[in-house]
């Protein structure tokens, strides 16, 4: 767009029906105003949730730490029974079965050997289907907890799993047995009944915009206050939301849940498990909180705001159009009407990013009026003067409305051709070198060719530069080809066979 139109149109926008400009300054203070008072309110709001949230996760935290540290307090003394010890698996059996009804917690004890073989279990008569139940034998040596417990030398928590008795969603507790010469021959574990967990989440007094969830270290829910059939049991680990808390031990982070809902989270550890323990709070309740606030700024504010910044801005639209009219002559060569060397930095800064960004080709060429010296002689520096804004108007007339005319300096105009390459280049540079020869100018017939020319030289990124200042120098080389090889012409710049495609995604730094 010439900057002729961009003109009238601030013209045309200054003059608008005052009854308008009036209901504008009405409007736009007050939403502002309330825009800005919506982002305070959601950030506090957020803010006093995430710390509520964190209070939450960390006590649901600590009540799961201070469950598997009962458990300890239950294994302990199991393992240093003599049965265990001396391997005596029928009176071990026999033990654990007197042991279960007084922990409610566990769906069942057992004894696995090295070889991940049960040889000891007890398990509730809720859990046992039948007598024959127990007697199944179970090899244990494909799971978490296995792993962990032959090795480790004191408690240590397995994944969640089905239990391989029970069916139920299990997590167990393992600790080492030795036997009287010190040698360790298995350990004993205890089936963390998570519907305990799960009960107790859901106990917890809350609103039902706040969904409690527990997930272990491989990503899957241990227990959920909404809708837990749904998810326990179930991984997130290949989610942004699960990766965000990944290595930390508390933290406040807002994502999109398992169930699609933007939520706020806060998050926190557990100390004696490789679990996490998440408080989020809905966004959709936060921003109804927000509506209610705002309901209030506006009936107690909103009209006293309105009238004072009205009564401003209705001084201040002249202070505003004189800035915007200084604003745009600072861009505008005052002689010719088109824009300076100032906006063509601007503008080729952009152009060039967008063209890097996209892989567009962007095209750039220099014009020179011919033999304007000897113009400016004959006829003096009034007429030349006359002569070059005709040259320029010619020139605005004759590019694409995408493209963009400058004049560079004395005589010199160049023109920035977006999304063109070196074939469209040169058929707007021609068009541009035609149109001037047809123009009749005065005093014309004295010029050493009988007619007032130019001579166009252009470049085109990123084939002959990849640079603002190397394209303006390849199109300046390609000028004066034209003007030594007799000018009113248009030349190319050639590379001579450089390659430049490999340079196509350098760093853009070359603006200033």
């Amino acid at each position: 767009m010439s900057p002729g139109k961009i003109s009238e149109r601030l013209e045309s926008l200054s003059l608008q029906n005052r009854m308008f400009i009036l209901l504008i300054v009405m409007l736009l203070p007050f939403i502002s105003f309330f825009t800005y008072k919506a982002f305070d309110i959601n950030e506090r709001l957020e803010t006093e949730s995430q710390s509520e949230n964190l209070k939450l996760a960390k006590t649901v935290a600590h009540d799961i730490d201070e469950f598997i540290n009962s458990t300890g307090d239950v294994l302990i003394p199991i393992t240093k029974n003599k049965y265990f010890r001396g391997q005596d698996y029928p009176a071990a059996t026999a033990y654990l079965e007197e042991l279960v009804p007084e922990y409610p917690f566990y769906h069942l004890f057992a004894f696995v050997d090295l070889d991940g073989n049960v040889k000891a279990v007890a398990m509730s008569s809720i859990m046992a289907k039948s007598e024959d139940a127990k007697n199944v034998q179970v090899n244990v040596k494909d799971t978490a907890c296995y792993m962990r417990g032959v090795k480790s030398k004191g408690i240590s928590i397995g994944d969640f799993m089905y239990s391989k008795y029970t069916g139920m969603p299990v997590v167990h507790v393992t600790y080492p047995v030795f036997d009287y010469s010190n040698k360790r021959i298995g350990f004993v574990a205890a089936a963390f009944d998570l519907t305990k967990i799960q009960n107790k989440i859901m106990q917890i007094n809350t609103d039902k915009h706040i969904v409690i969830s527990i997930v272990d270290d491989k990503g899957v829910y241990i227990a959920r206050n909404r809708d837990p059939r749904r998810w326990v049991g179930k991984s997130i680990a290949n989610t942004d939301r699960y990766k965000l808390i990944l290595g930390k031990t508390e933290g406040m982070y807002k994502t999109q849940s398992s169930d699609n809902t933007l939520r706020i989270y806060s998050f926190s550890t557990t100390s004696n498990a490789p679990w996490f323990v998440r408080v989020g709070i809905d966004q959709k309740y936060i921003l109804e909180q927000v509506r209610k606030e705002l309901v209030n700024y506006g009936l107690l504010f909103a009209p006293f705001l309105l009238v004072a910044i009205l009564g401003w801005l209705w001084i201040g639209r002249d202070v505003n159009k004189l800035h915007k009219k200084t604003e745009y002559l600072t861009l505008v060569d005052p002689l010719t009407g088109l824009w300076n060397c100032r906006k063509l930095d601007q503008d080729f800064c952009r152009e060039l990013s967008f063209a890097r960004r996209h892989k567009e080709q962007l095209s750039f060429a220099m014009i020179d009026i011919d033999h304007f010296k000897n113009y400016n002689d004959n006829y003096g520096h009034p007429v030349g003067d006359n002569a070059l804004r005709t040259v320029s108007e010619v020139i605005r007339d004759a590019v694409r409305d995408t493209d963009l005319v400058y004049r560079y300096g004395g005589e010199e105009i160049c023109v920035l051709l977006p999304r063109t390459d070196t074939a469209g280049a040169a058929l707007v540079c021609e068009r541009i070198r035609d149109d001037v020869e047809k123009t009749r100018f005065s005093g014309e017939e004295k010029q050493p060719s009988g007619k007032l020319t130019i001579s166009i030289g252009y470049a085109t990124y990123p084939h002959d530069s990849i640079s603002k200042e190397g394209l303006i120098k390849s199109a300046d080389t390609a000028l004066y080809k034209a003007k030594n090889n007799g000018r009113n012409r248009v030349e190319a710049y050639e590379t001579s066979g450089q390659e430049t495609s490999g340079n196509d995604f350098y760093p853009f730094s070359q603006c200033i």
